[in-house]
């Protein structure tokens, strides 16, 4: 029997969509999970007793060294796929914000093997991240371009969002 992973379950986590003056976004290069190797917006798990939050905050700091301060809520991004692991499930709360601060120099992101700000249209988007950007007025991706990246992926999301 294998060992146990926070796979195993559904996780839910936090996504923080960071924005510089440049119109840049704020990425990292996820060192491990489903997504390993892909440059994504900071986030994580919620730990408990954690608000939302609180969580997006502190994720984005540890990955990034940049403090936020005012994140507001965007949407929520469920994610569906399969990795070497076996079926993964996220629910992730999406939250923006706005910020003057550089990214420190020589900081290294807990769990990333980089960090850098990116115009979305500059870099080969991860495609959960076309459709999250979307939702949040970031970008303007077209449908068919967002489904035949999951597809490509074998991701299946679902973007919820209140209008």
């Amino acid at each position: 029997m294998g060992t146990k992973s926070k796979f195993d379950k559904i996780v839910t986590g936090v996504l923080g969509i960071v924005q510089n003056s440049k119109k840049e976004v704020l990425f990292i290069k996820q060192r491990k999970g489903p997504y390993a190797g892909s440059w994504l917006l900071p986030g994580g798990s919620i730990e408990k007793n954690e608000t939302c939050v609180q969580a997006v905050i502190r994720e984005v700091n540890e990955e990034t060294g940049i403090n936020i301060k005012n994140p507001e809520f965007v949407n929520i991004n469920e994610m569906f796929g399969e990795w070497e692991e076996g079926k993964y499930h996220l629910l992730m709360f999406g939250f923006k914000d706005y910020t003057e601060d550089e990214i420190p120099k020589g900081f290294e992101g807990d769990n990333v093997d980089g960090i850098k700000w990116f115009n979305p249209f500059d870099i080969d988007l991860h495609p959960t991240d076309k459709l999250i950007l979307r939702e949040a007025g970031y970008a303007d991706f077209t449908d068919k371009d967002i489904e035949e990246s999951l597809k490509a992926d074998r991701i299946i999301m679902n973007s919820y969002i209140s209008r």
